[in-house]
């Protein structure tokens, strides 16, 4: 009788953990929703868009973070450092954590890209830093610029991919292939605790010359075939929304966004079959 007795408490302690264990996994699979901006403010109007912005998504709260992926002003614009300290003011401002990757305007495209680079350095580099945000971001070793962390069984970079001119072939086969590779590894060592991965950057790597940005999609659609799971790209440049599935590999969804004073608020849902909404007007 004690035996059995026994045996029936170790059952329940054993039953209670289980169901402990199922509450962590629904909770992990917990639906994320997130704000995506770019290209974003090009002169006046666009800043005062911008301000607008970021007054209605801090009284909505309706996003855990936002990220800008690039371009902080016009092309033409010269590259002088109170640019990127203005900009650095306004989107601190926002009430939510905030990322952003490089763009081509603030940096590729500058009279003198290693200064423009050391002025993005000094106001953005680690900019969610400014904020307190629960999940733990790492950077790439090498190109501390790139970010990634873990949330809710959902795997998120940020890369610095930049359009326009290629001005040193050398480094910019190099800064591709080293992204290209640390996706795979992030892939490789997450695949089997992950249900899907968004990836942020600023080029348009389809419509804007895709021959040049092999170096990096050769090797990220390589572990996309591997992984088969969800896989969203994320990038401005384009000033149009496009949504598509660009590659062979299906499990690739491209979201260009529009840009400008515009926001989108992206969901995601690991327990659906495709797991990604979006919504481009939920600012109005």
């Amino acid at each position: 009788m004690k035996n059995l007795i026994f045996l029936l408490i170790i059952y329940l302690f054993l039953s209670s953990c289980e169901k402990a264990e199922d509450k962590i996994e629904n909770k992990d699979a917990e639906p994320i929703a997130f704000t995506v901006i770019g290209d974003v403010p090009y002169g006046d109007s666009q800043l005062e868009g911008l301000v607008n912005l970021i007054e209605k998504h801090n009284a909505q709260e309706a996003s855990e973070f936002v990220v800008h992926v690039g371009d902080i002003k016009k092309g033409s614009v010269p590259c002088e450092e109170n640019v990127y300290k203005d900009v650095n003011t306004i989107l601190k401002k926002i009430k939510a954590p905030t990322f952003i990757v490089l763009g081509d305007n603030e940096y590729n495209d500058c009279d003198n890209p290693n200064e423009g680079l050391e002025f993005w350095n000094t106001y953005f580099l680690q900019f969610n830093k400014n904020w307190n945000f629960k999940h733990t971001v790492t950077n790439q070793p090498n190109r501390i610029e790139n970010f990634n962390w873990i949330q809710n069984n959902v795997l998120f970079i940020g890369l610095n991919i930049v359009g326009s001119s290629v001005h040193d072939a050398d480094e910019w086969q190099t800064r591709l292939t080293e992204n290209g590779i640390w996706v795979q590894q992030l892939i490789d060592t997450n695949k089997n605790n992950i249900e899907a991965i968004v990836i942020f950057s600023h080029a348009n790597m389809v419509e804007a010359g895709a021959d040049k940005f092999k170096p990096f999609t050769d090797l990220f659609r390589t572990a996309a075939k591997d992984f088969t799971k969800p896989i969203l790209l994320v990038n401005g440049d384009g000033h149009f929304w496009i949504k598509d599935n660009p590659y062979e590999e299906k499990n690739i969804t491209r979201v260009q966004i529009t840009g400008g004073a515009d926001a989108l608020k992206v969901s995601i849902d690991t327990s659906n079959e495709n797991p990604f909404s979006f919504d481009n007007n939920f600012l109005d």
